[in-house]
């Protein structure tokens, strides 16, 4: 799967990545060196290698990659992004996003938009301003974009979460049959009382209940590192598509079990008492999709 970020110099592009799929603190991205032509970086997803073009934005590396499109080829999901904090480069954006539209309908490229409206913060920025040029935005660049039939985002590296949900519902919506699934799954989990991980077996998180785990798409290195090597014992010890792990603290008071399902989908459940019968149902009837899920995932690959 090939994702194109495209946006003028400064707009975002690097710290939207590095706070989603490289685990970034937004302070940490600051005075990210500005992108010379294009970096590509590769993610594994449900077992998906996703490639992320991070084109640069300042003029003379646009004209650049513009003269020549094979870059651009095979982009299945474009994200133009909107600088919301300097609305006087809207009609440079639009003028660039003009040209990457009609080099794609050129090369008969026809990926999914999302379009990122960025920098909804009020880091240095007057809320009223911000809004008045969010709506001037829209009024430009959905109308730019409309023959794409885009989704529009309002993003900001400060939320963090929801800007990983937002890439997360993009990945997984490449699997048509499994978006359901993940909004089932976050509904189940607001009603288990346990902190409850769902993932897949390289450690990006798909949903969970567990505040302050996940950064950005990924888990925390412990945790990453623990699944792998869960999935490694399963792998050449067991030599099987799934199994369980489970560890109790010597007090007995506290509970981990991890369960890999086909080797895609890890679902992490960490709890310090017993569970009531009810409780219990529910975590089966969870454990019971996420094995589902797992199939699908895999014959999505089979598929493809």
């Amino acid at each position: 799967m090939k994702i194109s970020l495209v946006g003028l110099s400064g707009s975002g592009k690097t710290s939207v990545y590095l706070t989603t799929f490289a685990g970034k603190k937004p302070e940490q991205t600051k005075g990210a060196a500005p992108t010379i032509m294009y970096e590509i970086r590769r993610h594994p997803f449900l077992g998906l290698e996703v490639s992320i073009f991070d084109f640069g934005g300042q003029e003379q590396y646009r004209e650049s990659y513009m003269s020549d499109p094979k870059v651009f080829s095979g982009t299945d999901v474009l994200i133009p992004v909107i600088d919301l904090h300097e609305p006087e480069k809207f009609e440079e954006a639009k003028k660039y996003f003009t040209d990457v539209m009609n080099l794609f309908k050129k090369h008969n490229i026809k990926p999914a938009v999302h379009i990122f409206f960025h920098k909804y913060d009020l880091e240095d920025y007057v809320k009223e301003l911000l809004d008045t040029n969010l709506e001037k935005a829209k009024g430009a660049f959905l109308d730019l974009f409309s023959k794409w039939n885009p989704v529009y985002h309002v993003t900001s590296i400060y939320e963090q979460e929801r800007l990983a949900e937002i890439f997360r519902d993009i990945l997984v919506a490449s699997y048509k049959s499994l978006e359901k699934h993940v909004e089932t799954a976050q509904k189940q989990l607001s009603e288990i009382p346990a902190r409850i991980i769902i993932s897949d077996t390289a450690g990006n998180v798909i949903v969970h209940n567990v505040q302050g785990v996940s950064t950005g798409l990924q888990l925390r290195g412990d945790l990453r590192d623990f699944i792998s090597a869960c999935n490694n014992l399963r792998e050449n010890l067991f030599m099987s598509e799934s199994a369980e792990f489970t560890g109790r603290g010597l007090e007995g008071d506290k509970e981990i079990t991890l369960h890999v399902f086909k080797f895609i989908i890890a679902v992490l459940i960490m709890k310090t008492q017993e569970l009531d019968k009810s409780a219990q149902e529910k975590i089966e009837s969870l454990l019971s999709d996420m094995s589902m899920f797992a199939d699908l995932v895999v014959r999505a690959h089979a598929e493809s």
